[in-house]
């Protein structure tokens, strides 16, 4: 393998590459992250765009009057979000994004970072005609929703598609098992429920610590889950078998509780992040300008944890 050196808007000679990490390369996470912090210095260093948040974590997390004050309130910026080589760039506007992708594409020629523009999508909230966003003359695609690390995001704020696809999956893992697991009689009901636990409900609840769920929807998860489980004890609606019974021979608990504590299991992990951590500003604050509709507006996080709070009696 053979590279050059730009320097000065010219190439040096090509020399022969001898050193450096392969593929699994233990070193190659780390020095990967070095080089796209570097890269996103370059390219954003001097950029205002993006959204604001105004955040406080003093008090308590259900009280937003704290973030009326003048004082004790800090004003952070969310523009890029990274994992590994996936980056999320978001703003309020179509001229800001469109000046943040510019920014970076430029950024990643002049580090020899190549943009797979074919997967980079435009996903738009509210908007009356799709933004047009350009990286290199290429109009990216606008989508109505995107799978990012797994998890499907809408613009519609919906969580119904991906618990359409957590259902889907879930569901094919249970029906691949019937043979080796479920109805295996050489295997106890508690192997049988590790299983359970480990391939089905890691499938079914993946990412589910920061859903924001409404009361149908995990009406919906609990059916599955219960359906789930008299398949596997053999109970069929003939046996006249109560819910109730059906955990309690599982030794699991309802949906409901499993929601419930991975939400503040999560909870608890962002109280006791250090303050500037991009998860406890977004739990502990709200945006800078803009304001919730009238009637009856969507749904928060943080109304969810506080029910969630609530339905165990820790004084919210």
């Amino acid at each position: 393998m053979k590279g050059t050196v730009q320097f000065n808007g010219s190439c040096s000679e090509p020399f022969s590459i001898s050193s450096g990490v392969k593929q699994g390369c233990v070193l190659a996470p780390t020095l990967f992250g070095i080089f796209f912090a570097l890269l996103l210095k370059h390219a954003f260093g001097s950029a205002t765009e993006g959204i604001y948040l105004r955040t406080r974590s003093d008090g308590k997390l259900f009280n937003l009057s704290r973030l009326k004050a003048k004082t004790k309130i800090r004003e952070t910026l969310i523009r890029d979000m990274i994992f590994a080589d996936d980056a999320a760039v978001v703003t309020h506007t179509q001229e800001e994004l469109q000046s943040l992708m510019s920014r970076f594409s430029m950024a990643c020629k002049d580090f020899g970072l190549p943009i797979s523009l074919k997967k980079t999508n435009v996903l738009s909230q509210d908007t009356v005609t799709p933004p047009a966003i350009t990286v290199d003359d290429y109009q990216l695609d606008v989508v109505h929703q995107f799978t990012y690390l797994g998890s499907t995001i809408t613009d519609n704020l919906s969580l119904d598609a991906e618990l359409d696809k957590r259902i889907g999956k879930a569901a094919s893992t249970l029906a691949r098992l019937t043979t080796r697991v479920w109805t295996n009689p050489r295997l106890t009901i508690a192997t049988k429920m590790a299983v359970y636990n480990a391939c089905v409900i890691s499938t079914l609840l993946y990412g589910s610590e920061t859903w924001t769920t409404y009361a149908r929807q995990e009406r919906r998860l609990n059916a599955f889950h219960l359906r789930g489980l008299r398949r596997i004890l053999g109970i069929t609606w003939q046996d006249k078998v109560s819910n109730f019974e059906v955990l309690t021979r599982a030794g699991l608990p309802s949906m409901y509780t499993m929601l419930r504590q991975r939400r503040l299991r999560w909870l608890g992990h962002v109280r006791r992040m250090e303050d500037g951590r991009i998860p406890k500003d977004i739990v502990y604050g709200e945006l800078a300008s803009g304001k919730r509709t009238t009637g009856c507006p969507n749904l928060r996080f943080k109304d969810v944890v506080k029910r969630d709070m609530k339905a165990i009696d820790i004084n919210t």
